[in-house]
């Protein structure tokens, strides 16, 4: 039995506009951007940025890919449930409030972010509980 080492950059795609649709974002844009992560929501330009490091993925990527789609969607859910200047603005107001608690280390909020801000708290919390679904539900349609 040969194993698929490579998801295939078409199969990849199927699975972005899946999940898009089924999360009811699917009027976010996408497009593939010299980035180190595998996805990041653009809140200003309402834009899925993806890797072009991982055009095609290895199989042993796909978990890690599918966390960070599903948590950049809840992003992109954010976006359209407040407005994405509303959403911008709680954000910001909320890295504010962590920068006047630690004046010494203004930009240490970065480093925990996933701690420190609430929406990316649920954004993880969010991949890490649908990740598996997605990846069954993938895998019986022979996309992964």
């Amino acid at each position: 039995m040969i194993l698929n080492e490579f998801i295939k950059e078409t199969h990849k795609n199927q699975m972005i506009s899946t999940l898009l649709k089924y999360y009811k974002v699917e009027n976010v844009r996408w497009k593939y951007k010299n980035i180190k992560d595998y996805a990041y929501y653009n809140v200003d330009k309402g834009i899925l940025e993806l890797s072009n490091r991982y055009k095609t993925l290895k199989t042993s990527q796909v978990k890690g890919f599918l966390q960070t789609m599903i948590h950049e969607i809840r992003h992109a859910m954010d976006s359209k449930k407040y407005g994405w200047k509303k959403f911008k603005e709680m954000y910001e107001m909320e890295i504010a409030k962590w920068q006047s608690e630690h004046p010494k280390d203004m930009g240490g909020w970065m480093r925990n972010k996933r701690e420190v801000i609430s929406y990316e708290k649920e954004a993880e919390d969010f991949g890490q509980k649908n990740w598996k679904q997605w990846y069954n539900k993938f895998k019986k349609q022979n996309l992964i």
